[in-house]
């Protein structure tokens, strides 16, 4: 029986690896541990825990595809939205860069002076220009910094929450299976056939009654 289950295992996008919330759900892991602690009829009886696996494994496989599926979307999302956070600030760290490097090359030519009365009038004169420079790229890099960190925290919450709601309804729905795998185990068999059957069985015999009554009544007159 065993060798014909539904496989559950779940895989992941490689947009997980920027999440800042990691999948907490194991369907592998939850099945092993219902087939270690289930209980009922179905152990003893071969064909009903067959019947049972063969009707409830494709539905916990669909679950787990979902929320495969939800997780990996909640994942693609949240490294869409740092994309365009980092997109929106690509041009102002693309100019820190930039004058950063013009800075430490101005500096550096410094040293080609071979007297070392230049080098150092080099030094100075270079170093204080570009000191005002550099006081204006760390008091906008801060900024930057700041505001790109408060994107970053509300994309996070916006990944948290979808994540912790596909686990919800992942185990709201396993729940809801496992527990109807259990009955089916335990012999309770809820078939759609079957109430459908009996209910139109139900329905027909107050007809009868009726139809009865009204022999008796044109008799009795």
């Amino acid at each position: 029986m065993l060798s014909k289950a539904v496989p559950l295992f779940l895989v992941f996008g490689t947009a997980l690896a920027m999440m800042p919330v990691k999948p907490q759900v194991s369907a592998d892991r939850s099945l092993v541990d219902f087939m270690l602690q289930t209980r009922g009829v179905g152990i003893g009886d071969p064909a009903l825990k067959q019947y049972c696996f063969n009707r409830y494994l494709p539905i916990l496989k669909d679950v787990s595809d979902q929320y495969e599926s939800d997780y990996n979307k909640c994942a693609n999302d949240y490294k869409s939205e740092c994309d365009g956070i980092d997109g929106k600030y690509y041009e102002p760290r693309e100019n820190s860069a930039r004058t950063a490097k013009e800075t430490c090359d101005a500096l550096l030519k410094c040293d080609g002076n071979e007297n070392y009365a230049d080098a150092f009038d080099c030094y100075a004169s270079t170093g204080s220009t570009y000191s005002k420079i550099l006081f204006s790229l760390s008091s906008d890099a801060s900024e930057y910094g700041g505001a790109i960190r408060e994107l970053y925290r509300a994309a996070e919450s916006v990944a948290e929450f979808c994540v912790n709601y596909a686990e919800r309804v992942y185990w709201e729905s396993t729940d809801k299976t496992y527990t109807e795998l259990q009955s089916c185990l335990d012999g309770d068999i809820n078939d759609s056939t079957v109430k459908s059957t009996t209910t139109s069985t139900t329905t027909a015999k107050p007809t009868t009654k009726v139809a009865q009554t009204t022999s008796v009544t044109s008799t009795s007159a």
